[in-house]
């Protein structure tokens, strides 16, 4: 039989036009195309049409260079998604960056972006039929052979004048145009025939035999649904069953869809988005992240959307998950805790936990992990310390190819870009990670990147990329020396926006309120303590000897004066332990003086309030938190010679025996008080036996104080919860605490959940007059927080939405002041306005505090007793003039009529 003629014709590879680059456009020459005989089937179907919201064009791209005559020397498309986000495939159809459209698309035709590690340029938009179709199949192609996201470095073009690599994908395009074998090799998933691989798969669990279950949503490529087990899901409340959706889209590489489109009642078929397989689950304390990642785990390990790539039952039940080693790092005081929950919720018969015991030697760690690695049923999670990291990186290094998702718990500690911690988990190069962290922000923009850059690296550029185009202009704009130049405000508050629309696909923020129909009500009660005459002569004392120059002031030389500062808020006495007055002032004999002065308006307070507690109460325990182990030591004596027992947990505990003594606590009756260092034992503890909470003194860092406060407010806590945060009125306690309301704007403006959150420029700003205030003691105010954003008489008055809408709209006329200056003006006129908006500066101020004091009442002692607690209002009684004012947030129970107690 005569074989038709193209079979006889040779064999010519698809080549690149242009290769060795040139300053041209460069265009993608068509593929050889032949004629398939009538017998031999094509080796892929022709792909489906294109959906109608999406567009296509050629690209260039290239390595990042300083050459002088930059040349191209790669080609592919590109692909426009939802209108806002072009993804970028190579000529292969490999996916490798993406990047949001930001302003005219037209200018991406022009100018040159950047998409992972490479430079890009459009070319032209495709609308032929023929060669969309085409591309569709390439992208479809190059997706299905990649697995595992490959990684850019793989991604660069060939070598200047190498004829292009050729994958088996594309190879098999020539195939039809040579003789068919009669010899069938053995059926593989490589290279099954297409019946097989279009056979139907089932999931793990039947969806109609479950009441509300949760169905993971699912990519194009997906063989079967992923359920999650019936066994948590009833378990979890709604925003926990949206929680594990969303963590499970971003490391399954899942592109989200728009704010708006609910997700928690149907499974939607997504696109992949690969330059996201991380997130940040940034919820505050007390929503169950814990137990949503221990349900994304477990549906990890049991199940899988890519069933044709594990063996399978007979009727296509997948027999094995996507993962198979799991690694979660925390704080060593949570070890415990985490491997607790797990056998709350899974009970661990069903999975192996591996944790590193405090008394293992190093040698017996390394032999643990080593066995976790090997062996390949007995272990499926590693709980780790972040110290024990450092013992047995090496081991770790060795396996990384093992771990397939790594969790890290409290992940704001990798904030610092030079810790060898996080250095070993990069080194590691674990695809999917997850953060756990109610506080990711912290301090500024650059830990922020850091953290950012760890999980999902590239996201955001390479770092001299993040500080050019967000970092600095972000900065700029937040100077107050920038104030009146509109260019950098608006070019400042342009990039803020657009750092927010990206870092929004992988970080969900979610606040307690939602706890408030699954928890009981929670009172939160700010009492502002008068300081003693002692307290108000130390103060001058200190201020004098320092001899502070107000002109040349700046915060790092400040801060250890702050911190003496804060320490006399405390106690008189503890001048004399302090590093810095050791240092600077111990000539001045100021300690001497205050040597024994142990009295102060707090601790006044915090006495009276915990006498009233063991009289109101029968039952009712209390937490003491204070940020000094020194003022922990004189809080402990006190109790002491008043007769109430305790326990301690701070930096000295040992790690193998904090678990005891909040066991101990929680469930003996007869210890009535916990006395915690907030930055030691804050984090994670579990104090539900206590129902009543002391905030003794407070953290510039905001993140500290809110993370001590939830320790009694958890799932688990049947009585109504009392927090008593206790500030010096007039003094750097109170200043501080409206630097956290200031800085708390900066947080809800990166991390809120919702496109509406916007922040001013200079919501966090802290400039010199700041400064200076810091050093000023206000002795004839009943509270300065009070006088800044309010004038009500203090009968139990509250600041509505309606009050911080009209600060709001205060702030849109000075906002349209500060537009007079982007015309032309007068001299006089540009002075005069400047004027005004300096003089409204506190006003903008006025309306930060205001915001974040909504709902609180106002109350004023001398005007009314009720401060809406039975245990303050008595202690107000015998204090007389020792509280001069409360702000009192009543929560659920007294806006429903039920008892204060």
């Amino acid at each position: 039989m005569q074989l038709p003629t193209y079979v006889n014709r040779p064999f010519k590879p698809p080549r690149r036009i242009n290769s060795a680059g040139s300053d041209s456009n460069v265009t993608l020459k068509r593929q050889v195309e032949t004629t398939p005989s009538k017998d031999v089937k094509r080796s892929k179907p022709e792909s489906q049409p294109m959906e109608g919201d999406r567009k296509y064009f050629t690209i260039m791209y290239r390595k990042p260079t300083t050459k002088k005559h930059k040349t191209w020397n790669g080609d592919g498309f590109a692909q426009l998604k939802q209108g806002n986000r072009l993804a970028f495939y190579n000529e292969t159809g490999k996916y490798f960056g993406s990047t949001s459209v930001n302003g005219s698309l037209e200018s991406y035709f022009y100018n040159v972006s950047r998409a992972g590690s490479l430079e890009v340029q459009l070319d032209y938009q495709v609308s032929d039929p023929k060669e969309l179709s085409k591309i569709c199949s390439l992208i479809e192609t190059g997706n299905e052979s990649s697995g595992r996201p490959t990684s850019q470095s793989s991604l660069a073009p060939s070598p200047k004048g190498s004829p292009p690599r050729l994958t088996p994908k594309v190879v098999t395009q020539f195939r039809t145009s040579l003789k068919p074998s009669k010899f069938q090799t053995p059926t593989t998933n490589a290279n099954s025939t297409k019946d097989q691989r279009d056979k139907k798969y089932l999931p793990v669990f039947d969806i109609d035999k479950i009441e509300n279950p949760i169905v993971m949503n699912k990519s194009l490529r997906a063989d079967v649904d992923v359920v999650v087990d019936p066994m948590l899901s009833k378990l979890l409340r709604p925003h926990q069953r949206d929680g594990v959706k969303f963590m499970y889209d971003c490391v399954m590489g899942l592109a989200r869809p728009d704010d708006g489109i609910d997700t928690a009642s149907k499974s939607l078929v997504l696109e992949n988005d690969s330059d996201i397989q991380g997130c940040i689950l940034a919820d505050e304390m007390g929503l169950g992240k814990t137990l949503m990642t221990i349900t994304l785990i477990w549906t990890l390990l049991k199940q899988t959307p890519m069933a044709s790539k594990v063996s399978c039952s007979q009727n296509g039940v997948p027999l094995q998950g996507l993962c198979k080693k799991i690694i979660i790092v925390c704080p060593v005081t949570l070890i415990a805790n985490w491997k607790r929950e797990f056998g709350k919720w899974l009970n661990l018969s069903r999975i192996g936990i591996l944790t590193l015991s405090p008394q293992n030697n190093a040698e017996r760690d390394i032999y643990d992990v080593k066995s976790f690695l090997r062996v390949q049923r007995t272990y499926q999670v590693l709980i780790i310390g972040y110290e024990k990291l450092l013992s047995v990186a090496q081991e770790l290094e060795n396996g990384k190819n093992l771990i397939d998702l790594l969790v890290c718990d409290e992940g704001h500690r990798l904030k610092n870009g030079s810790s060898k911690v996080l250095n070993i988990l990069k080194n590691l190069e674990i695809p999917r990670k997850i953060i756990l962290s109610g506080t990711p922000i912290q301090n500024d923009l650059n830990e922020f990147f850091t953290i950012i850059d760890f999980i999902n690296p590239g996201v955001l550029g390479s770092y001299p990329f993040f500080k050019k185009r967000f970092m600095t202009p972000i900065t700029k704009a937040r100077d107050p020396a920038n104030r009146f130049n509109l260019h950098v405000v608006e070019k400042g508050q342009e990039r803020s926006e657009e750092m927010i629309s990206i870092t929004r696909r992988f970080i969900l923020r979610r606040t307690n309120s939602i706890l408030s129909k699954y928890l009981p009500p929670k009172m939160d009660i700010i009492l502002f303590c008068k300081p003693t005459n002692h307290q108000i002569s130390a103060f001058k004392d200190i201020l004098q000897g320092a001899n502070i120059d107000l002109q040349r002031l700046n915060f790092n030389s400040s801060l250890a004066l702050i911190t003496l500062l804060k320490k006399i808020c405390n106690s008189p006495t503890l001048i004399q332990t302090d590093s810095y007055y050791k240092s600077s002032m111990q000539n001045s004999r100021i300690s001497q003086k205050y040597q024994n002065e142990y009295n102060s308006g707090k601790l006044r307070v915090l006495m009276k309030l915990l006498n009233q507690i063991k009289i109101e109460t029968t039952s009712d325990k209390v937490v003491v938190i204070s940020n000094y182990t020194q003022t922990l030591d004189i809080i402990e004596n006190l109790m002491a010679s008043a007769g109430m027992s305790s326990c301690r947990l701070d930096g000295s505990t040992p790690a193998k025996q904090r678990d005891a003594i909040v066991n101990n606590f929680n469930h003996n009756p007869s210890i009535f008080a916990f006395l915690l260092s907030a930055k030691s034992g804050g984090v994670g503890l579990n104090l539900i036996g206590a129902c009543r909470l002391i905030l003794f003194d407070n953290d510039w860092n905001p993140s500290v104080d809110l993370q001590a406060m939830s320790r009694i407010h958890r799932d688990g806590q049947k009585k109504p919860c009392y927090i008593y945060r206790l500030v010096t009125t007039g003094c750097i306690d109170e200043k501080i605490l409206q630097r956290q309301l200031m800085k708390n704007c900066l947080s809800q403006k990166f991390l809120s959940d919702t496109k509406s959150t916007k922040g001013s420029a200079d919501d966090d700003l802290f400039n010199k007059e700041d400064l200076k205030d810091l050093f000023t003691v206000l002795v004839d105010t009943p509270s300065n927080t009070h006088d800044l954003i309010c004038s009500c008489e203090g009968i139990g008055e509250e600041v509505t939405l309606q009050d911080h809408q009209d600060s709001q709209n205060n702030k849109n006329y000075e906002s349209s002041r500060e537009h007079k200056l982007s015309k032309w003006n007068s001299a006089f006129e540009a002075q005069k306005v400047m004027e005004e908006i300096e003089a409204s500066a506190s006003k903008s101020k006025e309306c930060n505090i205001k915001k974040c004091l909504i709902g609180y009442k106002h109350i004023d002692p001398n005007k009314t007793h009720d401060l809406l607690d039975d245990v303050a209002t008595e202690a107000l009684k015998s204090l007389q003039n020792d509280i001069t004012f409360a702000f009192v947030h009543p929560g659920e129970s007294h806006l429903e009529g039920t008892s204060h107690k």
